[in-house]
């Protein structure tokens, strides 16, 4: 290899490829821009870069993560310079940070939070200890490093146990009580009511330090060939391409790839799935951190799936929480129930004893199952219907435009509609004076689904789900026309795999080392491997938000 091949190689190396395809679509792109420094397209070498700008640190995405990243960088850095990049236009993030309860964790026992850990961990031990005890030990520093930002101690609160089952998500786990969920007031004076709130008002307030852009997505990083060092990023804005010189490092803090369907359908088995809440996890920065030779984990975590509502045509999905599953069942295209059917987000019952049998629990955690005595992320299919009757259609089965008002805390509750909504006439669903003629419409068995409904209300009659033991207050009978059934699809929160991180938020290549200059926080690559605590995914974003600023900073 010699000549304008060596030249072309190396630029291949020292610059990844431009615009992600399949990011172009979602941000209305017309695909790559003609660069702002059109001569960096025929560099041979680092040294022949010419740099459009330059920071100390650039931070690749503003939901929780980057906000955490750049508020301890513009508080800790002494002066530091850094560019905050936000593929969206919302400087909130456009991911699901922003659209998450606001729940994150706090512990007053380290040790235990971290035997906590572990026993989520379980068998799955590629998150090694150092990880997990560098997390525990954020997230013991959790609420003084928001007070000492300037968050007054009024405007957190800590939840009980007593009002929220996920304060102890795994409560049969010996050191569960070491954790604490907390959360922002929702009726703070100062409008705060959410940590993305707080700490973006916190990089406000240090825009001498932080540039903070919207629109702005990164479509590849620069690496130095030889010491395989990330020397900046080139971002895209305003239509045009801009080099970002990052003198001691870049910080990615990417979100999951929920919203890429090829990369759901390779890692999760997914060929259908909509996400619950942010549109830019598109996966583009695992592909950026994949051609500079990032190694990968968790591929296969997320936080799902169960199912949701879907327009009958296919043209558009149902809020988020539209579904109160507790007033009625769910069947496959056969009529038939396949699985424990009471699964919205997170479905709970009051916290754990201490000492009780994990395997005969039945709920849904964030989407694990209790499956043949252990939690476990369970298939579901393309197509399912989610049937009720007219009593469940009273009690909410089917929200509709009043969706925001089934929360994690009212979800499990049967409440009386304050205005009905109709599935039927919103087109999400069917609705009949008989099981058989629904069956009908729906396009499934009616033999099937009439047995199915009649061994569900005796079920429901006896107190005793005897199929899949749902719980006894979710027993709903179907028996009261008329009888609907509305589409669903399988829906799912957010992604966990990505890049390898390390205890100090290093993004680890295929051989177990750092990649010099490149650090990760969020669910980028999250820790969690097997099962979840709720709030662990915000908790996370800013512990290791604050690893990595700190670790830049020090280099």
């Amino acid at each position: 290899m010699e000549g304008n091949e060596l030249a072309r190689t190396r630029r291949q190396f020292i610059k990844g490829c431009g615009a992600v395809v399949a990011g172009a679509a979602l941000l209305g792109m017309a695909g790559c821009s003609p660069a702002k420094t059109a001569g960096n397209d025929e560099a041979s070498s680092v040294s022949e870069i010419t740099w459009d700008e330059e920071f100390d640190v650039v931070v690749v995405g503003s939901g929780l993560a980057g906000l955490a990243t750049a508020a301890t960088l513009a508080t800790e850095g002494d002066g530091t310079s850094v560019l905050l990049l936000e593929k969206g236009a919302s400087a909130q993030g456009n991911g699901n940070s922003i659209f998450s309860s606001g729940v994150f964790l706090a512990t007053d026992d380290e040790e235990g939070f971290y035997q906590y850990l572990c026993e989520m961990r379980g068998n799955y031990t590629t998150t090694s200890d150092d990880v997990l005890r560098a997390f525990a030990a954020g997230v013991a520093e959790n609420r003084q490093w928001l007070y000492g930002l300037g968050c007054p101690e009024d405007d957190l609160f800590q939840y009980e146990a007593e009002t929220l089952a996920a304060t102890y998500e795994w409560g049969e786990c010996e050191h569960s009580r070491a954790n604490i969920c907390m959360g922002f007031n929702k009726d703070n004076e100062d409008g705060m009511t959410h940590p993305v709130e707080f700490l973006e008002s916190v990089v406000k307030a240090h825009g001498d330090a932080v540039t903070h852009l919207t629109d702005a997505a990164l479509t590849a990083l620069v690496q130095d060939p030889d010491t395989k060092a990330v020397l900046g990023g080139v971002y895209e804005k305003g239509g045009k391409s801009v080099y970002a010189k990052a003198a001691k490092g870049v910080v990615m803090c990417c979100g999951g790839f929920e919203n890429d369907d090829v990369m759901k359908q390779n890692y999760l088995s997914l060929p259908l799935s909509h996400p619950a809440a942010g549109v830019c996890n598109t996966g583009d920065g695992h592909r950026i951190c994949q051609r500079i030779g990032a190694d990968f984990w968790h591929m296969h975590k997320f936080a799902g799936v169960w199912t949701n509502a879907i327009k009958l045509d296919g043209s558009e999905m149902a809020a988020y929480r539209t579904l109160k599953k507790a007033q009625g069942i769910t069947v496959g295209v056969n009529g038939r129930r396949f699985y424990m059917d009471w699964d919205g987000t997170t479905m709970l019952e009051k916290a754990y004893e201490p000492g009780s049998d994990e395997t005969l629990h039945y709920s849904c955690r964030h989407g694990l199952r209790n499956y043949g005595g252990s939690y476990e992320d369970v298939p579901m299919p393309e197509v399912t219907w989610f049937v009720f009757d007219q009593n469940g259609l009273a009690n909410s089965a089917y929200l509709g435009a009043n969706s925001t008002s089934n929360t994690m805390m009212s979800q499990n509750v049967t409440t009386a509609a304050e205005q009905l909504a109709d599935p039927v006439a919103d087109g999400y669903g069917y609705a009949a004076d008989s099981i058989e003629d629904l069956a009908s419409q729906m396009g499934v068995p009616a033999e099937e689904l009439a047995r199915t409904v009649q061994v569900w209300n005796e079920c429901c009659a006896a107190g005793d789900d005897a199929q899949f033991h749902r719980p006894a207050h979710t027993l709903t009978p179907i028996d009261t026309a008329p009888f609907y059934a509305v589409k669903c699809v399988p829906e799912l929160l957010n992604t966990d795999g990505g890049p390898v991180r390390s205890a100090q938020a290093e993004i680890l290549d295929v051989d177990g080392q750092p990649i010099p200059g490149l650090y990760s926080a969020g669910e980028f690559g999250s820790v969690w491997t097997y099962k979840y605590q709720g709030g662990g995914n915000l908790a996370e974003c800013m512990v290791f938000g604050r690893i990595a600023a700190r670790n830049v900073l020090s280099r």
